[in-house]
């Protein structure tokens, strides 16, 4: 099919190969293309709407649809695609879609498609095709996935949003590559106390409701309310744990609170990721099955990786240095999720080859006063370099825990503290003599 070369008007349909003849155009009822196998070059042609409503470009039932080239300002969604097929977004560009109200708001993670947020590009029941050097930036959202699979994401910047880079609702089998999701962040003024922090749960990187089998690389998210947030239960009772994603190479660092936050999910591998200058470098409450290897987790300002009520960790050849706490695995005490039985306390971690470096203190492990029925328990490092710390290795109230093969070096006051627990076993270890062994 030979292109068409055509001026855009407002709510035309398009059903052949279309070139756009470049200059702004005012389309408050956007455009919609309606044939398969078809590509729109917007290259040097931009529509518009003042009513930041609707969509800019919409396609619905379709195979085969390529878009590139146009820049889009000032609707609802700058793209919309449902129930598509091998769908591909090359080099648009999309701008100052609608935003929701700032200070006072927080995010909800969790919305259903009919209540969907504002964003650029806006993809649901999409299967195959890819999201490649698109621009994004400074709006609500970046890119939507609701329901989605075998999408490829790369090459794209969705930095300076006030929500999420890049979110993914009950959608598997991804790829997110090679992009920048940095500065995704918002200020929320507590109505509490009416402090104002940038939280409210932005992030560059976002899964919910199941969303599995995924591969995250080579992103940056730095500067985000999060870097990475992978949510696996609802405040309404809902499991829908996101397992079995990849998480390699990303860079995370100088996020508000969490580097990366991965709660209520299974069988996740964090490799190589840059965790650091954070509040927390990870955040893992109430997941299992996940692991942490070759990391650079540093002069995080509360815990590096933080595991409450979370069991069954790998935790290697992690790079942890600077934080206050090197690694914490514990129970706050009190009461537990209910939807979430079996997660009581924290158990079977095993911390092969870290350095542990230079924290107030390396390791906790420790449970909570509150906690009555049982105690956190099947704490092992093995193989591990501590030295520099304050505290080595710190437990209390816990069973069944062994330090053993592991190298202590430097530690100021303690290499090993135990408060009033015989749960410990501390086998062979290298120790030097500048501090107290235990």
């Amino acid at each position: 099919m030979s292109e068409h070369l055509v001026t855009p008007t407002d709510g035309m349909v398009i059903t052949q190969d279309t070139r756009l003849i470049p200059g702004v155009y005012v389309l408050p009822a956007g455009i919609t293309l309606d044939a398969d196998n078809i590509t729109l070059d917007g290259s040097g042609a931009q529509i518009v709407s003042p009513a930041h409503s609707g969509t800019g470009i919409r396609i619905e039932g379709r195979r085969g649809v390529t878009i590139k080239g146009v820049t889009i300002s000032g609707y609802y969604h700058g793209i919309r695609a449902d129930h598509c097929h091998d769908l591909t977004l090359d080099s648009v560009r999309i701008r100052d879609t609608a935003e929701i109200e700032g200070i006072d708001t927080f995010l909800y993670l969790w919305h259903p498609l009919e209540n969907v947020y504002s964003g650029a590009i806006l993809c649901h029941d999409v299967h195959g095709g890819a999201i490649r050097a698109c621009d994004v930036q400074h709006q609500m959202n970046g890119i939507l996935l609701y329901g989605c699979d075998g999408l490829t994401i790369e090459k794209t910047n969705a930095s300076f949003n006030s929500g999420w880079g890049v979110y993914l609702s009950a959608s598997n089998e991804n790829v997110v590559q090679d992009n920048h999701l940095d500065f995704c962040n918002r200020l929320f003024r507590r109505p509490e106390s009416g402090l104002i922090r940038v939280e409210a749960d932005a992030a560059g990187i976002v899964l919910v409701y199941g969303s599995s089998r995924n591969q995250f690389l080579r992103n940056t998210c730095m500067c985000g309310g999060d870097g990475i947030f992978v949510a696996g239960y609802d405040h309404k009772g809902h499991q829908g744990p996101c397992n079995d994603n990849l998480f390699e190479d990303n860079d995370c660092r100088y996020s508000s609170n969490n580097a990366i936050e991965s709660t209520f999910s299974r069988g996740n591998i964090f490799r190589r990721n840059d965790c650091s200058r954070s509040n927390y470098g990870f955040w893992m409450g109430y997941s299992w099955e996940n692991t942490l290897e070759d990391n650079t987790i540093d002069l995080n300002h509360v815990v590096g990786i933080a595991v409450e009520h979370g069991h069954d960790f790998a935790i290697r050849n992690n790079r942890i240095r600077q934080n206050e706490e090197g690694v914490r695995m514990w129970t706050r005490g009190g009461p537990v999720v209910a939807f979430w039985p079996g997660h009581e306390v924290s158990y079977n971690f095993r911390l092969d080859n870290n350095l542990i470096e230079g924290n107030r203190t390396g390791v906790v492990g420790y449970t909570g006063a509150e906690t009555t029925a049982q105690e956190c328990h099947h704490i092992h490092l093995l193989g591990n370099t501590i030295r520099d710390n304050r505290t080595g290795v710190h437990f209390a109230r816990v069973q069944n825990c062994s330090v053993e093969g592991n190298t202590f070096a430097g530690n100021i006051v303690k290499a090993i503290q135990l408060d009033g627990t015989p749960g410990v076993w501390v086998g062979d270890n290298q120790f030097d003599d500048s501090a107290s062994k235990i």
